[in-house]
């Protein structure tokens, strides 16, 4: 391994935008931000004792307890792949399923160990796909969930282990004392790794949840950790020798000015999955009391030559190395040309995504302060659990849950007429997460975005419930939201419970349960206030949601 090369920041900002960020840089060093952070002062974000404030602080240890931990999590990786196991799903939703993703495609499989497979999703098309592509009895299940009782991550369990009843074939993490723990104690599973309870799961990052995954997939666990432990040390230093501070600090200064839009862009094409880790991080974190910044990534506007009418509510993150790189700087310099600012945060060599998961973290952290506001909180998600019980007790008792309109083009060109910056629009696809999938919604946000200089930004449901769907009811209320829902072509049950120790299922169907959380985000979304159009796409979703992209861009 070279020698680290410390993380850099630098910025490209017109005037007005550098005498705003400077001056929240000098405030935060006026207001002794690295020191509070280091000693753990929970009054940066707001009163002393506040809930879910000093007790969230964990993450800034995290990667020390990791390099404590590294050789138990290599040995197991090894041990599995001794036995002949070749894949590990890993089941778990929001904190406990996006940072694994992107540490797969940082590293994918190396020295022999495990092909990862990601289920974050209760779409019974999803998990058949998953089902298909693996050998239950050569597959290594990762039950992964800090409160223990996610109800997604509880329904996929149940479903694998009704295909292998074997506790060998199972690895849970969650926190200590939780109802997974105990399931796992009760059926047997090979491990238990505890997270922190002081760690909340968007900043889980270098944590046993983002460990156990990346050391059955056989990363570079030391260099994982020790970058994310030279990026925390450096978050100590004064604020002028301090990127993660300082990034934090000019994000929230730009967004106050209006610009709380942050574009990403990313250098490495390995780091391409970072926007979905850093989407929930951010707007998670931010996104409540209407206030919040809002991650948009693979912003269409730049590809359509549009970011100059665009440019009034947008800041671009590059998240890039030191070579030089001929169409990243052609970017930079279009946007910069158009008056947005830029943010550049330079991370190579092994050590880089470790130390970009790190930086990230302490600067939503500077953000929150920048802000006013409580970055560890979550106040709004909740809400849409409660809803989709409430959906599921209605099924139960014999309501079907109301179905969508069929797509109609003209339906949804009405539903997004005059929307303009500092609006956005929210496109929540209830779809199997896929490669074809990802790149039709793909097609329809670009069609769309050709009409307007607002932001648009997609998310896979449910997944997006644990992320984005806090900013989407607590951030300012400038959204609309399109969800768009297909009919499911698979099937497959939720099986009872395997003990009495464990909660019983509200349904027993993963389609009921599919539809029953975009039925309760579309309430959620409601009693807010919120604009929100729900359409059906049916069961040959890819073809409706072509026809609706040709549709669109014949009538602009």
């Amino acid at each position: 391994m070279s020698d680290p090369t410390p993380p850099a920041l630098r910025w490209r900002l017109t005037d007005d935008q550098r005498q705003a960020v400077d001056a929240e840089v000098r405030r935060a060093a006026e207001e002794r931000v690295p020191e509070r952070l280091r000693d753990r002062d929970d009054t940066l974000w707001g009163p002393a004792g506040q809930a879910e404030v000093a007790d969230r602080l964990g993450w800034l240890d995290a990667p020390g307890h990791g390099l404590e931990d590294r050789t138990t999590l290599e040995d197991l990786a090894a041990t599995v792949a001794s036995e002949g196991y070749t894949d590990v799903v890993l089941v778990g939703m929001g904190g406990s399923s996006l940072a694994p993703e992107v540490v797969w495609h940082w590293s994918g499989p190396q020295n022999g160990r495990l092909r990862l497979r990601m289920l974050d999703s209760t779409d019974p098309d999803a998990v058949a796909t998953v089902d298909a592509a693996i050998e239950p009895e050569r597959t290594l299940v990762l039950v992964s969930t800090k409160s223990g009782g996610t109800l997604e991550t509880l329904s996929l369990f149940r479903h694998y282990w009704s295909l292998n009843p074997d506790g060998k074939a199972f690895v849970a993490v969650t926190d200590p004392g939780s109802g997974l723990e105990a399931i796992a104690q009760v059926h047997g599973f090979r491990a238990i790794f505890h997270g922190d309870p002081e760690i909340g799961g968007r900043y889980s990052a270098l944590s046993p949840f983002g460990t156990v995954p990346a050391a059955l997939t056989g990363a570079d666990l030391g260099a994982l950790l020790h970058g994310g432990a030279r990026a925390i040390e450096s978050s100590h230093a004064p604020v002028d020798e301090n990127p993660a501070v300082r990034l934090g600090a000019a994000i929230s200064a730009l967004a106050k000015t209006g610009r709380d839009k942050l574009a990403l862009r990313v250098q490495d094409e390995r780091l391409g999955s970072f926007g979905l880790w850093l989407e929930q991080l951010v707007a998670e974190s931010t996104g409540k009391h209407g206030h919040g910044v809002l991650p948009v990534v693979d912003d269409p506007a730049a590809d359509l030559g549009r970011l100059p009418t665009v440019a009034k509510d947008r800041q671009l993150l590059v998240l890039r190395g030191s070579g030089e790189d001929a169409d990243l700087e052609a970017a930079i310099t279009e946007s910069t040309d158009a008056g947005v600012p830029v943010l550049e945060l330079v991370v190579e060599g092994d050590e880089a995504l470790g130390a970009a998961f790190a930086i990230a973290e302490v600067a939503t952290a500077v953000v929150g302060w920048g802000l006013g506001i409580n970055p560890f909180d979550q106040p709004d998600v909740q809400a849409a659990k409660d809803a989709t019980k409430e959906v599921l007790a209605e099924v139960a008792a014999g309501t079907p849950i109301p179905g969508a309109d069929d797509v109609d083009p003209e339906a949804v060109l009405a539903f997004v007429d005059g929307l303009a910056a500092p609006e956005y629009l929210a496109i929540l696809a209830y779809l199997p997460p896929s490669a074809s999938a990802a790149s039709e919604v793909g097609r329809l946000r670009t069609a769309l975005a050709g009409r307007t200089d607002a932001a648009i930004t997609t998310g896979f449901g449910p997944r997006y419930l644990h992320s984005t769907g806090q900013l989407h009811k607590g951030g300012p209320a400038v959204g609309r939201y399109l969800i768009l829902e297909h009919d499911p072509r698979a099937e497959r049950t939720i099986p009872a419970p395997a003990s009495d120790d464990e909660p019983t299922n509200p349904t027993t169907s993963f389609r009921t349960l599919f539809h029953a959380q975009s039925q309760g985000d579309l309430r959620t979304l409601g009693a807010h206030d919120r604009p929100v159009l729900r359409v059906s796409l049916g069961s040959d979703w890819l073809t409706s949601l072509a026809d609706l992209t040709t549709a669109i861009k014949e009538d602009s």
